[in-house]
């Protein structure tokens, strides 16, 4: 699969891809940004509650933003579908609705693809692990 970048403004220009979360009852189709940088998917905590994800207080975590911020979250168990591939992650749901965008990260993203960003062409390549059988998901 392969993405364009996102233009932010006319400057600046992002990883953001088009990814589809779902839930036993509903789904949303939500943009997240690919972020090497980052350990974990972490998505808005509002769309925990309009997935009907049940969050708990025993589930909670403490993070630090890119600006040295504690972020508090929780974990949930989630479906992301990227393209045609569905798969099952534990993912942060957290404060993080001025995003505007939800982040995947190594543990629930690079552990299922293989990422190739491409800077010059403005391009997201992503190809699954052999380990997924497509057919077999969901």
């Amino acid at each position: 699969m392969i993405f364009s970048y996102e233009e932010i403004t006319p400057q600046v220009r992002r990883p953001i891809i088009p990814v589809l979360l779902t839930s036993e009852t509903t789904f949303i189709i939500y943009r997240a940004l690919v972020d090497s940088g980052a350990d974990y998917c972490i998505f808005s905590i509002d769309l925990a509650y309009l997935l009907g994800i049940k969050l708990s207080s025993r589930d909670n975590v403490s993070f630090t933003g890119v600006d040295g911020e504690k972020i508090e979250g929780f974990w949930g168990e989630v479906e992301i579908r990227i393209g045609g591939i569905s798969y099952k992650t534990k993912a942060i749901f957290a404060e993080i609705s001025e995003f505007g965008h939800g982040i995947l990260g190594h543990k629930g993203f690079f552990d299922q693809f293989d990422v190739k960003l491409s800077y010059q062409k403005q391009t997201i390549e992503i190809e699954p692990h052999d380990i997924l059988d497509q057919s077999d998901q969901n």
